[in-house]
């Protein structure tokens, strides 16, 4: 219990700072608006910006931070823990500095932010390794671990039933605490994913439950590199490729948002790149559908920072323009070489995305068309009203 109450007091810290500015700010806008003239609205306008930014901290730092996440997931558990045995350990508290080794985390865990994720991951003891060789469900026979992410591991796996190849993944323990809530979102993701047909959407196969309590999705396996890896190794992508493989990923979120899905999660590292550049979006986790209600991810990460709509980092409802956003910035990192938005944590991203604007692709890469720079800064417009309306628009646009 400590544990948790440590990291509430954290937020609690936070938030008192930057209210006490708020309110320093405030007084000194009113003492100058008096004695000066000033014009009310631009004070009541700046004012507006600096409570909004207060009153969604907690939801920013929640949505956006890795290590923030998987802390509150640990004491969480380890809690629960203790009151079902009837212990009175008090639980651990995981100190920062147990956050800062760790190696770079594979291709399925994505992000500029490896490292950091893969430290926090380790700290947060969620390895789910399965030995190779063996079979899960008296069906799955592991063949190799092909990534690892904030959720899990995904393994290449022979389906000794169908008699093929699939890719298997398989739900970490962290957040066991919230076994109910875990089966919700599983069931969430395979329901999400069935409802979407498309040549660039991978298929899902199966969801089950070992008799250890182990969850794992089975899917389609797709040969090919992520487009995080891609741009890892080339920098960036030439305006035609960028065409060609952005327009695929436009059809399969097209699919999605006709099926009334929304992906929630859209990134270089959930697309995969085949043979003749042919795409497959992948990973539904934080998928939901436009007609669901009443279902939260408290607890769970929303999203990759360096992707996040403005409104998806503030915790608000979203619809598909939020794709359409994250569409925007993952086409803005495959021609820059970047996101819109770097920074030093996490949180400070997601700050930037609400509130700065991002430099035109053509001031970091001069050869750029003004039509392809402008089409990629509305979709990253922070108004969802100025961007493009649906993916097949932004296709349209490109």
């Amino acid at each position: 219990m400590e544990g948790i109450i440590a990291i509430i007091a954290v937020f609690g810290t936070i938030s008192y700072a930057i209210k006490r500015a708020y309110d320093a700010h405030e007084r000194r806008s009113l003492a100058k608006a008096g004695g000066g003239g000033k014009d009310t609205k631009l004070l009541e306008a700046q004012n507006k910006v600096l409570s909004e930014r207060v009153e969604n901290l907690e939801a920013i730092v929640c949505n956006v931070d890795y290590e923030l996440n998987l802390r509150l997931a640990k004491v969480a558990s380890e809690h629960s823990r203790m009151l079902a045995a009837g212990g009175i350990e008090r639980p651990p508290v995981i100190e920062p500095s147990e956050v800062e080794a760790g190696n770079t985390m594979t291709a399925m865990a994505g992000g500029h932010d490896q490292s950091r994720r893969a430290a926090a991951l380790k700290a947060a003891n969620v390895e789910s390794e399965l030995d190779l060789g063996s079979t899960l469900g008296n069906r799955y026979r592991i063949e190799r671990l092909l990534g690892r992410g904030g959720m899990g591991a995904v393994y290449l796996a022979h389906d000794e039933v169908l008699g093929e190849l699939i890719a298997l993944k398989v739900i970490t323990s962290a957040w066991s605490h919230d076994q109910r809530g875990l089966i919700d979102r599983l069931r969430r993701e395979a329901s999400a994913a069935r409802k979407v047909s498309s040549p660039n959407v991978i298929r899902i196969h199966d969801l089950g439950e070992t008799k250890d309590g182990l969850m794992y999705i089975s899917m389609e396996y797709f040969t090919g590199k992520t487009l995080g890896d891609i741009l890892d190794t080339r920098g960036t992508l030439t305006p035609n490729t960028t065409k060609e493989i952005i327009g695929q990923v436009c059809t399969g979120l097209e699919a999605a948002h006709d099926a009334g899905v929304i992906h929630r999660d859209l990134k270089p590292q959930n697309v995969l790149v085949g043979e003749r550049n042919a795409v497959k979006l992948i990973d539904f986790g934080l998928a939901k559908t436009a007609f669901m209600s009443g279902m939260t991810a408290t607890g769970l990460i929303l999203g990759t920072p360096y992707y996040m709509s403005p409104e998806q980092v503030r915790g608000k409802d979203v619809d598909a323009r939020s794709d359409i956003y994250s569409l925007g910035a993952l086409t803005y990192h495959a021609v820059t070489g970047e996101p819109p938005f770097q920074a030093e944590t996490p949180i400070a991203v997601g700050f930037a995305h609400c509130s700065e604007q991002a430099r035109p692709p053509k001031e970091l890469r001069s050869s750029l068309s003004d039509q392809l720079s402008n089409v990629i800064m509305a979709a990253l417009s922070k108004d969802p009203r100025d961007r493009p309306q649906s993916a097949a628009e932004f296709r349209e646009a490109l």
